[in-house]
């Protein structure tokens, strides 16, 4: 397959294009507005003489245009977003210019080009908003209010839109919270709290969200539900579906959790918030497992292993 994977430097889009490289006819392109040094490719040891790395931005559809007559792409990884929920609610017109204008850019050419076989497009379980009845459905309503989560309605209305509207062969992902080894987004709750207690520093938890809910599925898993669902294209085309591992952890009990594993002797710290949070979010995936055979093989307290293991260097 030749295959392009937007946001490819990213922590999901590095685990997936590791994957992706072990299969040998595969031709991996990966899109990427900046090679950052300590970016999740590099914590992978990727080589990236194996694959295209070409910079430059979703945004640019004349960029795109060039890079899809060059390539020939016939199979699409969409990933690339603003995915820092509070840098998004900073800065709203990028969280939208990224995430909705750079999907519409990427479909508009999938649809130009004419080519494509399967196209996975990256939404999020945030794209619900704050579900009235838990957990989250296919069927639930997408009524986000946050900025990102609004970012990710949008991308999953319109990604399915171009199904139904022009037949593009598109399958939806809705991931819970993922976490594994080379993240090296440092805002999100498991790599920054292991860095620090790793570090003998405090690990941090917002005020009032010690008991809010969230489902956690190791990166690994992510990958092998995208690989199944584009397999399987002709099956799941023009649905969405959610990826989750079936089981749920307040925040409190995911630091504790932590701090058993590395260092029970160091204290929480407590900090204000300023930035909006749903209270309670978690995934019914039995339509995947069903649709394609998915489901996720490794549970949370076996994940925090792995992962810790690799940021300690040990894997």
């Amino acid at each position: 397959m030749n295959i392009l994977v937007t946001g490819g430097t990213g922590f999901l889009g590095s685990h997936l294009v590791k994957r992706l490289l072990k299969d040998k006819h595969n031709q991996v392109t990966v899109v990427t507005t900046s090679i950052r040094v300590n970016n999740s490719m590099k914590l992978l040891n990727i080589d990236e003489t194996s694959l295209n790395i070409v910079e430059g931005d979703i945004r640019n559809f004349e960029f795109l245009r060039l890079l899809f007559n060059e390539y020939e792409f016939d199979t699409v990884y969409h990933l690339g977003a603003v995915s820092e929920v509070r840098k998004c609610q900073y800065d709203a017109k990028l969280a939208f210019d990224v995430n909705v204008s750079g999907t519409v850019n990427v479909l508009e050419m999938c649809r130009l080009y004419n080519n494509i076989k399967a196209i996975a497009i990256s939404s999020s379980d945030k794209a619900y908003g704050k579900a009235v009845n838990l957990p989250y459905t296919e069927d639930s309503s997408l009524s986000g209010t946050g900025i990102y989560e609004v970012s990710k309605s949008c991308v999953d209305l319109i990604s399915r839109s171009y199904h139904y509207n022009y037949g593009l062969p598109i399958v939806v992902t809705r991931c819970s919270n993922l976490y594994g080894g080379g993240d090296a987004n440092f805002t999100r709750v498991i790599p920054n709290n292991i860095r620090k207690i790793l570090n003998g520093e405090s690990p941090v938890i917002w005020k009032g969200c010690e008991n809010d809910v969230r489902e956690f599925l190791y990166v690994e898993d992510a990958v092998e539900a995208y690989i199944s669902l584009v397999s399987n294209i002709d099956v799941v085309k023009g649905n969405a579906y959610n990826i989750g591992s079936g089981e749920t952890v307040t925040i409190e009990e995911l630091i504790k959790l932590l701090l058993s594993k590395i260092d029970n002797s160091i204290e929480i710290e407590y900090k204000d918030k300023d930035f909006p949070e749903i209270s309670l979010q978690y995934l019914d995936s039995t339509k995947i497992k069903n649709d394609v055979g998915w489901e996720a093989k490794v549970m949370l307290n076996d994940g925090l292993d792995y992962t810790i293991r690799q940021y300690m260097g040990l894997e």
